[in-house]
């Protein structure tokens, strides 16, 4: 029994101190990034690198879910009667959680695991300290045009991926349940108020803020070792995943109170 809470003990002091060394490194990365030089030129690059490639897979992502939903909520509003609303059910569903949550579970997951791997690698090489042995600061010139870029792709991303779910509901509303896409588009759009849309990309920026931090801290914590890297990138995913869900907890709280 003792020993069983002295391990519960060590997880939870090292998670706390796994989340204060991250927080910690996100608050330099952010006072160092608004020095100058911005490095404009290292985001943009990064957002290309980020975001851009991961158009293919944001894609598929959006119209599957956007489908894999109105089938669900149309199947059962058709057991009432009320398959006509099928836009309006998913309209909530798809803006205000899915589509934000399951593009961070997946392009997000898929961005940190990059970063990690690719920073594990100059860990390893000691590429992190030839830089900083040069007079640069890694934070800057490493974390910073990441991190900035995984802020901004992510919602980006989640915009595009809401627009594909839209039209890929309209193309199950219309051939399965015989709702014309019209008026499925009608319905979905007259559901939704500024506030959803809003809590939508606020989830979607904070995401991409726990991608970037948690990708480019577990690069930086890469061990030397030839299974390094590997279990550097394994525990990335780990922690991402838990990441978004928790914090899609508490977003859910903070936007949708109860009584």
């Amino acid at each position: 029994m003792l020993s069983w809470l002295e391990s519960i003990g060590k997880a939870i002091r090292d998670g706390v101190e796994w989340a204060g060394a991250m927080a910690t490194m996100f608050l330099q990365a952010v006072g160092s990034g608004f020095r100058r030089p911005l490095g404009i030129y290292d985001i943009f690059y990064q957002i290309v690198a980020l975001g851009v490639r991961s158009l293919p897979l944001a894609t598929l992502m959006g119209v599957f879910v956007g489908m894999a939903l109105t089938w669900q909520f149309g199947e059962a509003l058709m057991s009432f009667g009320a398959k006509n609303a099928v836009g309006s059910a998913a309209a909530l569903a798809l803006v205000r959680e899915l589509v934000p949550t399951i593009m961070a579970l997946t392009v997000g997951a898929k961005i940190a695991t990059g970063m990690t791997a690719e920073l594990g690698s100059m860990k390893v090489s000691e590429q992190i300290d030839a830089i900083a042995s040069l007079g640069a600061d890694p934070v800057k010139k490493l974390i910073w045009p990441r991190l900035a870029a995984a802020t901004v792709a992510l919602p980006l991303l989640c915009v595009y991926g809401n627009v594909l779910a839209l039209g890929g509901g309209a193309v199950i509303a219309d051939k399965v349940f015989d709702v014309p896409a019209g008026y499925f588009y009608e319905t979905y759009v007259d559901e939704l108020y500024p506030m959803d849309y809003i809590s939508g990309l606020v989830k979607a920026t904070t995401f991409g803020m726990l991608v970037g931090i948690i990708g480019c801290f577990q690069g930086f914590q890469t061990k030397f070792g030839t299974e390094a890297v590997g279990i550097a990138t394994t525990n990335t995913v780990v922690a991402t995943s838990v990441s978004i869900l928790v914090a899609d907890f508490i977003l859910t709280m903070i936007f949708l109170p109860v009584g």
